[in-house]
């Protein structure tokens, strides 16, 4: 049974009631279990927000805990709220992660689905890490695409091209592992992009030589190793030597 203490404020123990958009996060069970122990201490404290056919913006885990638990759910309803509102809260209240933005805007639903799907498939082919996977697709220097993931905006700059940058990093991994990190593959591609750059040359420069690489705590540190310390250290005619310069 469902009683409304005014239009917009209810309390319901009808689990049924609530509906879930497929596009939101998937449910985590250790959430679930903390806020149980923490509900069951000190009662619901934030209610639930429905909109008018009871689909649900805010609090999911909140159901799930007061299901378990055979306790009443506090809700209000905010009509004509949407996935939108979903994304908004979360981009600015508790949060999600990438796998959860992942999820939400690769649905078929949103615009701007396409590039989340071919991340989805880029990750899964080359085993990199999110943000290194997001550097390659998005080929942003500064923030390596981040914000835009999380907007729902991300773009993948050529995606053929990141698959070859993509298998010339795993190539340089196998041969000294410190470049399997953001900062190491962001300078990288930015080698990459100077004047007289030769992939087959850094590569056997950088077998030779990987042991001369500093410790490396910013993109121009690895910038200034890879070129004073790998590409250029005793390089052989006809190569021409790279220009050391930051690229901004």
């Amino acid at each position: 049974m469902t009683t409304y203490t005014t239009e917009k404020v209810g309390t319901t123990k009808d689990y049924s009631v609530f509906k879930y958009f497929d596009r939101n996060r998937v449910i985590s069970d250790k959430h679930v279990e903390a806020l149980r122990k923490d509900m069951n201490e000190r009662g619901q404290l934030e209610r639930v927000i429905v909109n008018e056919r009871w689909f649900v913006i805010d609090g999911q885990h909140r159901i799930e805990a007061r299901k378990r638990d055979k306790k009443p759910v506090d809700f209000r309803i905010k009509r004509g709220a949407s996935i939108i509102d979903v994304t908004a809260i979360n981009n600015t209240g508790k949060g999600w992660n990438n796998s959860a933005w992942l999820r939400n805007y690769s649905h078929e639903e949103h615009e701007n689905h396409r590039p989340y799907r071919q991340y989805a498939t880029f990750k899964r082919k080359h085993g990199f890490t999110e943000s290194i996977c997001m550097a390659l697709l998005s080929e942003d220097f500064h923030d390596y695409g981040r914000k835009a993931f999380k907007k729902g905006t991300f773009k993948v700059k050529n995606l053929e091209r990141a698959d070859q940058t993509a298998e010339e990093v795993a190539e340089l991994i196998a041969i000294e592992k410190r470049l399997n990190a953001l900062k190491a593959v962001l300078g990288f591609l930015q080698l990459r992009t100077l004047s007289n750059f030769k992939f087959n040359v850094f590569k056997s420069q950088l077998e030779r030589y990987k042991k001369r690489i500093p410790t490396c705590l910013n993109i121009n540190d690895w910038i200034d190793a890879f070129i004073d310390e790998v590409y250029n250290y005793n390089l052989r005619t006809p190569n021409k030597r790279l220009t050391n310069r930051h690229i901004g």
